[in-house]
């Protein structure tokens, strides 16, 4: 009898995941340590002006990347043309968001303006986010045509695409911020556009995966290119919530930044290094818990509830055991991590030594974010969008921002500010589980 729900299950599905999700945060990881060298304001400039950028853009991504769900259902009951349909729809939205956003431009033209930062690195971070922004429908549309293997759990196709994307990124990223072969230095511009080019790769090897002759034949994927309606905003009703919950998630980070911002420059850059640091170290988490958003959802198709649970407790415990590795790694030796960010002007003197001391908040924080993630996930994966939006726009909302108001406000401290997501991270984990064990999950349908 096959046997479901298991750790090499789990495993299959989830390392092409890790090194697929990983392949924008890479992209951003080198440009950030390019920059780095290029100038201590571009350095402090690139993660405000990113998470801009993110942060109007991930309540589309977090609608397009439910088709996961959705597909993953659709595989289950082995219903091949709705899974042509769910990944359609997730084009569509793409495309539309990919218009919509650029309205916005104006609007992060406006906040950056009146965040307080040094008139120096404001420039750069307008600029930043004008090219991310532009852009924006690449990531966007290649998270639509993903959906069409990772909710099947053939990852090992998105795996590739976006190992090609990110050598082109590494490859544009220097060329592009240095300068070379009659290209002036770009700098921070540099580095949007390399990221655009890598996510430009990404997008046409998965066109050209998706629409296969072999796809062709098997799912009809050209045959159901239509919109349909019931279909749609079916999507758009499961999808918004898990969309709205992204981004009120992302704009308390957002916030979180801009806070630390008004604190001084130095403060600002160190926690740009952890923050790079954090986003590369949580990506196999990331991918644990998409594996288990997978599975859980395909284990839902065929009515086989156990081995969606099994699933998730075992998704937990890979977690667990990865956060506490790389956490006590964290801790124990910081400069491994963050000195390779290190710079020849004078201002690094005092931005790598925070930036140590940060990383010791972050091995505390790490393992509580990544068991929340895994279980808010896999109710996700359930349908129940809903309860996973809300338990994020509260810890959000009520923990998270006023903790670290008050930390930058009463102790002037990036350090103790860290220590507010820490504290945010596990009250999200507490109420991701309750609503895990509640077993609410089980009664929703995502699909007919």
């Amino acid at each position: 009898m096959e046997q479901r729900g298991t750790v090499k299950e789990i495993l299959t599905v989830a390392y092409p995941l890790i090194i697929s999700t990983a392949s924008s945060t890479v992209m951003q990881f080198i440009n950030r340590m390019f920059l780095a060298h290029y100038s201590a304001e571009a350095m402090a400039a690139c993660v405000p002006g990113g998470i801009l950028a993110f942060t109007f853009l991930c309540f589309f991504m977090g609608l397009v990347n439910y088709s996961n769900a959705f597909v993953s259902q659709y595989f289950g009951k082995g219903q091949r043309s709705n899974i042509s349909r769910s990944v359609w729809q997730a084009i569509w939205l793409a495309i539309a968001a990919g218009i919509i956003i650029q309205i916005t431009i104006p609007i992060g033209y406006f906040i950056i303006g009146h965040a307080g930062h040094d008139p120096a690195v404001a420039v750069l971070e307008k600029e930043y986010f004008f090219w991310l922004t532009i852009f924006s429908v690449l990531p966007l549309t290649g998270s639509a045509l993903a959906s069409f293997y990772t909710g099947q759990g053939r990852t090992k196709y998105t795996m590739f695409a976006n190992i090609c994307g990110n050598i082109a990124c590494v490859l544009f990223s220097y060329w592009f911020i240095f300068g070379g072969m009659g290209l002036p230095p770009l700098g921070i511009k540099g580095a949007a556009m390399a990221s655009a080019c890598g996510g430009a790769v990404v997008t046409s090897i998965l066109l050209a995966f998706v629409f296969s002759a072999a796809n062709r034949a098997r799912y009809r994927i050209d045959k159901f290119w239509r919109m349909d309606m019931e279909f749609f905003w079916r999507m758009i009703r499961f999808g918004s919530a898990n969309g709205i919950g992204f981004l009120l998630e992302i704009c308390g980070f957002s916030a979180f930044v801009f806070m630390i911002g008004s604190l001084d420059k130095i403060s600002l850059a160190a926690n740009n290094i952890v923050a790079s640091v954090n986003n590369i170290a949580f990506m196999p988490i990331i991918g644990v818990g998409t594996a288990a958003l997978t599975l859980v959802g395909k284990y839902i198709g065929m009515n086989d509830i156990p081995a969606a649970e099994k699933t998730v407790y075992r998704s937990a415990a890979i977690a667990i055991s990865y956060a506490v590795f790389i956490g006590t790694l964290f801790f124990c030796f910081p400069g491994m991590f963050v000195n390779i960010f290190g710079g020849a002007g004078p201002d690094y003197a005092e931005i790598l030594p925070l930036a140590r001391r940060l990383m010791g908040v972050l091995a505390f924080a790490i393992l509580f974010d990544g068991i929340g993630i895994v279980f808010a996930d896999s109710l996700r994966g359930a349908g129940d969008t809903k309860a996973a939006m809300i338990i994020g726009i509260g810890t959000t909302l009520i923990v998270f921002i006023p903790i670290t108001w008050a930390a930058i406000h009463y102790t002037h401290s990036v350090i103790y500010a860290w220590g507010g997501y820490g504290i945010f991270a596990t009250v999200y984990f507490i109420m991701a589980l309750l609503r895990f064990r509640s077993g609410a999950w089980k009664k929703i349908k995502l699909i007919k």
